[in-house]
């Protein structure tokens, strides 16, 4: 299964890298970066070689209503990993649907809908505050050649995904725990009863113990959040032990939807 795992992956990419290295240019005096959202001045960005991302983000501007801990940085050099990741997800689920607990299969099926939908992005976690960015160095990249900046508008509520009856979106609450948004998204069988995965607007993601012996700390949801509710990892640990800390991963790479742009 391994191998045919791997098989699938590397089948899944190679066209990614022959287009990569056809599409490899001589090095430029200038890079172009796309800033776009609720920005007051969205569009392509011409910078020097070896320009920081900031000035991007300073030249584009963005709006009151940006969200900035939601602001994401998407390079086409993270999209090949991401096509593997996505293959090896796809394929871990497929496998699963030939299991023979119905419940799993069923929730696996529904699982690769989602999954199926989801972009490569090519999401790269970065602190987009412009103003952090130019006193922080360690925090200001070097802008890369077709980097694209997206500032979303603030969003107002936190979804719960994964091994649920159906996916859940409640209002955001500042004092509310994780455990609050999914004592009220009913969780099935397959779902495992111990832990949830906490994906914050800016891609950090964060394990919370849910069960008694091991309730964590108080854990809030960022507006914008993603609760994912994992699958038992006694059901699925003989096909991929590492199914659901992957899959929260390729959750953390999609982008927040900006009020006026189509997500």
């Amino acid at each position: 299964m391994t191998m045919l795992r791997y098989c699938l992956i590397l089948c899944s990419t190679l066209p990614f890298f022959v287009a990569h290295e056809a599409a490899a240019q001589p090095v430029a005096d200038t890079v172009e970066v796309t800033v776009e959202g609720a920005v007051k001045a969205p569009g392509v960005k011409s910078l020097a070689t070896g320009a920081r991302l900031a000035e991007a983000a300073i030249a584009a501007t963005p709006s009151d209503d940006a969200y900035v801990l939601g602001a994401a940085l998407t390079r086409a050099s993270a999209r090949a990993e991401q096509i593997r990741l996505k293959a090896g997800l796809l394929f871990d689920l497929n496998m699963m649907q030939r299991d023979a607990d119905q419940r799993l299969s069923a929730r696996a099926a529904a699982l690769e809908e989602a999954l199926t939908g989801m972009p490569v992005t090519g999401r790269v976690r970065q602190a987009l505050e412009p103003r952090l960015m130019q006193i922080r160095p360690s925090e200001n990249p070097v802008a890369a050649a077709d980097d694209s900046l997206w500032y979303p508008s603030r969003p107002s509520s936190v979804r719960i995904v994964g091994a649920v009856v159906q996916s859940c979106e409640f209002p955001h609450d500042a004092t509310a725990d994780v455990t609050r948004y999914i004592r009220h998204c009913a969780s099935d069988e397959t779902a495992d009863k111990n832990v949830v995965y906490i994906i914050q607007p800016d891609g950090q993601i964060q394990i919370a113990g849910i069960a008694l012996w091991n309730r964590s700390d108080v854990m809030p949801v960022a507006p914008g959040g993603m609760v994912y509710v994992p699958l038992a990892e006694r059901s699925i640990s003989r096909i991929s032990p590492e199914f659901n800390a992957q899959f929260a991963e390729f959750l953390a790479t999609q982008l927040l939807p900006h009020a006026r742009v189509a997500p």
